[in-house]
């Protein structure tokens, strides 16, 4: 996909591997959003930033009302936004059980339901998923996290099937341990990290591709 004068919305824009991937995106010509509670600070012409808990149904529309009032369609969605929470199952409360899901799941559909539309009018799109390693295998103390991320990794494949006629992508990223903020709220230390640019990097990569290659699941991990 040549990006320049295509339109893209990047949500968990704030920091990361979504804030990196803002401004790649921004870089190769195209029209950004990004969707997140925090201010995302970047200084380009080709950024927008809109301030969207994506938990909240609401504010997803209202996000994506305003980005559809300024262009036809929106050609690259990235379900980017997510966090973890891990512990013993006895000691996860039920309500971090839910916002764990509606961080890492629903919003994926939420966004997804609204570009589908446009997309499908144009004959053309790419949707990727940033699912993890977790999405993979399950590991100790993650049994919630690993929930949100492996149903994301089957709403991502059943909706590949569901849309490639139509002549849009979907695809996931599985990304390892990642050099981001996540790990500061996760309360877990692993040994080692990957660059939050170079995993950028790939999933614009992966977007680059020809209109008529789907990249399938990726699963990436340090060395």
């Amino acid at each position: 996909m040549d990006l320049k004068g295509k339109t893209a919305v990047v949500t968990g824009s704030s920091s990361g591997i979504g804030l990196e991937l803002c401004g790649l995106l921004t870089d190769k010509g195209a029209s950004v959003y990004g969707f997140s509670r925090r201010l995302t600070t970047m200084n380009s012409p080709g950024f927008t930033w809109i301030q969207t808990d994506v938990t909240k149904q609401e504010e997803i529309d209202r996000a994506f009302d305003r980005v559809l009032r300024e262009h036809e369609c929106v050609d690259i969605l990235v379900n980017n936004a997510g966090f973890g929470l891990f512990g013993a199952i006895e000691a996860l409360e039920p309500e971090d059980w839910s916002r764990l899901m509606a961080t890492n799941l629903t919003a994926a559909f939420l966004c997804t339901r609204r570009v589908i539309p446009g997309m499908k009018a144009a004959r053309r799109g790419t949707i990727v998923n940033v699912a993890s390693i977790a999405g993979k295998r399950g590991f100790k103390s993650g049994s919630a996290y690993c929930a949100t991320k492996f149903g994301l990794n089957g709403f991502s494949e059943a909706l590949a099937e569901e849309l490639r006629e139509e002549g849009i992508r979907v695809c996931s990223i599985n990304p390892g341990s990642t050099d981001t903020e996540f790990f500061d709220r996760a309360g877990i230390e692993p040994k080692k990290l990957m660059n939050k640019k170079d995993v950028a990097s790939l999933i614009l990569a992966m977007i680059e591709l020809p209109d008529d290659m789907l990249p399938d699941q990726i699963v990436v991990r340090p060395l």
